[in-house]
């Protein structure tokens, strides 16, 4: 690992920036999903299918761009995906009939896949390992991108329309993008080994051949890990609908996060990656549970607020642990298994639907099976170790 020589806070908000605005576009276009469908007459495979692209976009990315911030320079390609990004939204804006929405989309997706694998490994390369759990956890505090969006959708759109909605982020991204270059240039560009002739390249994939097979098992793991915790928070995000939608819980389901992620953080440092995701997987069990079997008219509202909590504590480790588990490759393969499990978790509220778990308070039983699944998965997780040099 390279030595953290930068500033941590310039470091830090270098990878903020990008990351909010992954968050921002994630949970916008889950609140928009019907408005575009009405907006473009879609039917209920366009509207699907606009939806899959979205999340494959996440997927593809992760690895595309992931791969050519490992070998290129984490600094180089971050700049890159805020222009691509830049481009799918404003395109989004434009939009003029499905195809073009599905395009723009899936441009924005592979900009927006790239960015939690990188932003997570280049602020962990600057701050060094001691105190890695902790700045993953506040770098998660990006996820507040959400309540940006549920704000945005809200008090926003029905005056604006999803088009201005689309064209507003232009500005911001553009003077984000300006602060990222600028932040990047004071510092280092990033880690990479360049790329030179036709042997070199040769070599290079043998190379990326042989950390993929060495570092599969992990990967399958990271992969179960990331699709176990997102789906736990989806569903919240698919339950709490049916809650007071007044700006005060809006607000609480969102900031709630904040002391899971530093409860995270702080039982990782005294207990380990296993212990937190034990205490984690315990307690939604037990919350679920309670949820599930209680008569009390309170309990929506308890298990809708307090889950928020208990995301926190996965949420805010994977992006440390999965650096620290990953040698080689490591922006490629952390971003891949988090974004590919986001992908796998994306459908977990169409399972929900699918037995029939959204009626009766019946979530509960669906979250109380994630606890268990974190619980059982925890003992063939990898133990953190110190990261070696790539």
């Amino acid at each position: 690992m390279a030595p953290a020589t930068e500033s941590s806070a310039r470091a830090y908000w270098t990878a903020f920036i990008g990351l909010f605005f992954d968050y921002y576009d994630l949970f916008l276009f889950i609140y928009l999903e019907k408005v575009l469908a009405a907006a473009f007459g879609l039917s209920g495979t366009e509207s699907s299918g606009l939806q899959f692209v979205g999340l494959a976009g996440v997927g593809l990315g992760a690895l595309v761009f992931g791969y050519f911030a490992d070998r290129f320079g984490r600094g180089r390609i971050m700049l890159a995906v805020f222009g691509v990004y830049l481009v799918g939204v404003a395109g989004l804006s434009l939009a003029w009939n499905y195809p073009s929405l599905v395009g723009f989309r899936l441009l924005a997706s592979l900009a927006l896949g790239a960015e939690w694998g990188i932003s997570h490994t280049f602020l962990n390369e600057r701050v060094g390992r001691k105190r890695s759990y902790r700045y993953a956890a506040l770098l998660q505090l990006a996820i507040l991108g959400g309540l940006l969006a549920a704000l945005a959708n809200k008090y926003l759109l029905p005056v604006w329309g999803w088009r201005w909605l689309f064209a507003a982020s232009l500005l911001p991204i553009m003077v984000l993008s300006i602060m990222r270059w600028r932040m990047l240039a004071s510092g280092r560009a990033g880690e990479g080994r360049g790329a030179s002739g036709a042997g070199q390249q040769v070599r290079e994939t043998a190379r990326l051949g042989v950390a993929m097979v060495a570092n599969g098992r992990t990967f399958l793991l990271c992969f179960a890990l990331a699709s176990l915790t997102i789906a736990s928070g989806l569903v919240n995000v698919f339950f709490v609908k049916e809650l007071p939608q007044t700006p005060l819980y809006i607000a609480l389901f969102w900031v709630n996060l904040v002391p899971g992620l530093l409860l995270g953080a702080w039982i990782v440092r005294r207990g380990g990656v296993r212990r937190a995701l034990g205490a984690y997987a315990v307690a939604l069990i037990a919350l679920s549970l309670f949820a599930w079997g209680s008569q009390w008219d309170g309990r929506k509202l308890a298990f809708a607020l307090t889950l928020p909590v208990l995301n926190g504590i996965p949420f805010g480790l994977m992006g440390a642990y999965f650096n620290e588990v990953f040698g080689s490759y490591r922006t490629m393969l952390s971003g891949a298994a988090y974004n590919l499990g986001r992908i796998l978790a994306g459908f977990s509220p169409v399972l929900i639907a699918a037995l029939g778990l959204h009626t009766g308070g019946n979530y509960f039983l669906f979250s109380a099976a994630v606890g268990v699944g974190v619980l059982l998965l925890g003992p063939w997780l990898p133990r953190e170790s110190r990261l070696p040099a790539s």
